[in-house]
């Protein structure tokens, strides 16, 4: 889990992942299964707005979306790219260069 999302995943939260709680996508009470791609990292403060009208789902691209309940909804991020830098370069400037790329 602390590899995939490396930290809490809700917008515009910046908690570690080591101080976050797992969190089921799709509710277990509901029928949610405990896969690993079903689950996020969330810290306890966003871990309770499940219980507040958030929703969570899982996109095709791993990221978790946090959809907020219709009264509150006015354009906000949906998700956390905080955690993952490679997502504003492209994984093409971030990846290593070769010893060889340097001469």
């Amino acid at each position: 889990m602390h590899s995939k999302d490396r930290g809490c995943a809700a917008p515009g939260c910046d908690v570690p992942g080591y101080w976050t709680e797992v969190h089921h996508a799709h509710d277990w009470t509901r029928g949610g299964r405990t896969d690993i791609d079903k689950l996020t990292l969330a810290c306890k403060p966003d871990h309770k707005m499940a219980d507040k009208g958030w929703r969570t789902i899982k996109l095709a691209n791993g990221q978790t979306q946090w959809i907020p309940p219709p009264h509150l909804e006015h354009g906000q991020a949906r998700t956390n790219d905080y955690h993952h830098p490679e997502r504003f370069f492209g994984e093409e400037r971030v990846r290593r260069r070769s010893p060889r790329d340097r001469l």
